[in-house]
């Protein structure tokens, strides 16, 4: 079957409401380069897609010299409409190898207080809010000390952000750093917290104390994708106590980065004729990322579909689709994605009325390729659900 003749197959009639929205601000950095894992290619990152901001730092107590801080240490961030602010991102250097993200301890409308974690690295920061969206960086930096020598031997450890993504550009990690007279040997665990089962495993030989470390984990267990849930990973050195660091891991992640409102009637699946997907409305111009990395079936314009793209999911027998973007997407035809990957921004391209994505989930074996489209919305419920 033509291209455009599958297109015109599944796509409804216009949508008969639309979401009344403040206007969503975006714009696109410049591409990263992930490390761990994989060979990826290089996406570009959406900033400024929250109307958050951050206009001052300063470290309010367990400080450094200067009013440096260190691993530990209450940062307090100013600004405005930071009441919403759920992640504070030390962003470091240019690109997003660096960037540690931890959750605030406490919110309030002009200010935001963050512990420093492990691996934070010198520079600006920014917040993300609880629909996903980040603001601009700062307009000033902080200054970041080593973490202080403990009293006695240990280990601290660290996750680099405390939700983690398969086959995402960058992927689950830990900072750890042993606090030891000299080099030890150490074994790292990702540990399912649910079981306790341990899906990792490495032994690390010769770990200079006094020096922050890392480690990556795939998401994967023999090469097999590891279910949905909270797992964490574990430094253990011989005859001190393990330290353990948390985090919640997740095959997919939900697409619009911004506030919305899922359609209803003709705008839900199965309404008007035979709707096939879920249409979830956003302020125009808000960031979509992939909800799962793969690789791009098409990417193209239809007169009913608007500017579209379908992604075959990586290592999951489905296929996501996203209709209606703002402009032509920010990936083409047979190109490798991540997940969490910028994609393009919500629109009302094609045949469509108000700002919108239109998105529809195919079963094996994939999109117009003998798999069906199955109702979207209970999955896009329980993606947003996590934040």
């Amino acid at each position: 079957m033509a291209r455009s003749s599958r297109t015109t197959a599944y796509v409804v009639a216009a949508c008969a409401w639309a979401l009344a929205a403040q206007t969503a601000h975006a714009q696109v950095q410049a591409p990263v380069t992930p490390t761990g894992g994989a060979t990826v290619s290089t996406p570009a990152t959406l900033m400024a897609s929250s109307p958050a901001k951050v206009a001052r730092l300063a470290c309010a107590r367990s400080c450094g010299t200067a009013g440096a801080v260190r691993p530990g240490s209450l940062l307090r961030l100013r600004g405005k409409t930071l009441s919403r602010a759920d992640e504070v991102v030390f962003l470091g250097a240019e690109g997003a190898e660096d960037d540690v993200a931890v959750a605030t301890s406490v919110r309030r409308k002009t200010s935001v207080d963050v512990r420093v974690p492990l691996g934070a690295a010198p520079g600006p920061v920014a917040v993300v809010d609880r629909d996903g969206a980040q603001s601009a960086p700062s307009t000033g930096g902080v200054a970041v000390e080593p973490p202080a020598p403990a009293p006695g031997p240990s280990v601290q450890v660290a996750v680099r952000a405390p939700r983690a993504y398969y086959d995402a550009a960058q992927p689950a990690a830990a900072s750890y750093v042993v606090h030891a007279p000299a080099p030890v040997a150490a074994g790292v665990d990702v540990v399912r917290v649910t079981d306790g089962a341990v899906v990792a495993h490495w032994d690390v030989p010769d770990v200079a104390p006094e020096t922050v470390q890392r480690v990556d984990w795939d998401g994967t267990a023999g090469g097999v994708p590891q279910a949905d849930g909270t797992y964490a990973f574990r430094i253990s050195v011989a005859g001190l106590a393990p330290a353990t660091a948390p985090f919640e891991f997740f095959n997919d992640r939900f697409p619009i980065l911004g506030r919305v409102k899922f359609g209803t009637g003709v705008a839900g699946f199965g309404g008007g004729r035979n709707h096939q997907g879920e249409d979830t409305f956003a302020a125009c111009g808000t960031p979509l990322v992939a909800a799962h990395g793969g690789k791009v079936k098409y990417a193209g314009y239809h007169s009913a579909a608007g500017n579209y793209l379908v992604i075959d999911n990586q290592d999951a027998d489905t296929d996501y689709t996203y209709m209606h973007l703002r402009s032509a997407a920010l990936v083409k035809t047979g190109e490798r994605v991540r997940t969490g990957q910028p994609i393009g921004f919500v629109g009302a391209t094609g045949r469509a009325t108000g700002c919108h994505l239109h998105f529809e989930i195919w079963t094996g074996p994939g999109w117009y390729t003998g798999g069906h489209p199955i109702d979207p919305l209970p999955t896009l419920k329980t993606w947003l659900s996590r934040g």
